[in-house]
C-alpha cells in the first residue's frame, strides 16, 4: 500500500543497470513470494525464480554437482521461512548475491534474550523463528560490499533495542550509539542515521 516493493525495484534495478550488482536476492515472507515475482517481472523486467519448499527440488535439479541453486540462478525470491533453517541458511550465505532485499525486516530483528550488556556479541545458539531470522540477515550483512536493503512498514515498534538491532544490521556502530540523540552534540549521529534511511 505506501510503495515499499516499487522503491526497493527502482533501487534493485539501478543497481543492476549501474552494474554494481550482478545478483538479487529478495528475502520475504512466503505469502508475499509471488507478489515481489510479479512486481519485478511488470515493473523492472527482472525475472525472479521463486525459491520455496515447493519448488527448491526442481531448481537443484538444474543444477551441475557443487553448485546451488543460488549460483544458477541470478535472480531470487526466497521464502525467508524457508531459508532461515540452519542447513539451508548455510548454503545461501555462502552463495548469496551481492544485492538482498529483506521484506518485513523488523522480524529480523534480534529477540530481547539476546541483546544483553553487550549488544554486539552474538548468542550463541539460535532458536526459533526471530533468532534465526537475525542469524541469517546478520551473517549475510557481514560481507563487505554487499548490497542490503532492508524494507519495513514498522522500522520502530515502539521497542527501542529492537530498532537499533536492525540499525546494527546496516552498521555495527550503531549499536553503540547514545540512548538519547537529541540535542546539538549528536547532530552527527542523526545525520550519519539519517543517510541510512529513506522514508516515504
Amino acid at each position: 500500500g505506501i510503495g515499499k516493493t516499487v522503491e526497493a525495484g527502482l533501487v534493485a534495478s539501478e543497481l543492476i543497470a549501474r552494474g554494481e550488482a550482478d545478483r538479487l536476492a529478495v528475502l520475504c515472507p512466503p505469502a508475499l513470494a509471488e507478489q515481489w515475482q510479479r512486481e519485478l517481472r511488470e515493473k523492472f523486467h527482472i525475472e525472479a525464480e521463486l525459491v520455496l519448499p515447493s519448488t527448491v527440488s526442481r531448481l537443484e535439479r538444474g543444477c551441475g554437482p557443487g553448485v546451488s541453486l543460488f549460483e544458477r540462478h541470478p535472480y531470487v525470491i526466497v521464502s525467508m521461512d524457508f531459508i532461515k533453517s540452519e542447513s539451508r541458511r548455510l548454503d545461501f550465505l555462502r552463495a548469496c548475491p551481492d544485492l538482498v532485499i529483506v521484506d518485513e525486516a523488523h522480524t529480523c530483528a534480534a529477540p530481547a534474550e539476546s541483546r544483553g550488556a553487550d549488544r554486539r556479541e552474538r548468542p550463541s545458539v539460535y532458536r526459533g523463528g526471530s533468532h534465526q531470522r537475525h542469524a541469517l540477515v546478520r551473517g549475510l550483512a557481514e560481507k563487505p560490499g554487499r548490497h542490503l536493503v532492508l524494507v519495513t512498514a514498522t522500522p520502530h515498534s515502539g521497542k527501542e533495542e529492537a530498532f537499533r538491532s536492525i540499525l546494527g544490521l546496516l552498521d555495527r556502530s550503531f549499536l553503540d550509539l547514545p540512548h538519547d540523540l537529541s540535542g546539538e552534540a549528536n547532530r552527527p549521529n542523526r545525520a550519519r542515521l539519517a543517510a541510512q534511511l529513506v522514508q516515504r
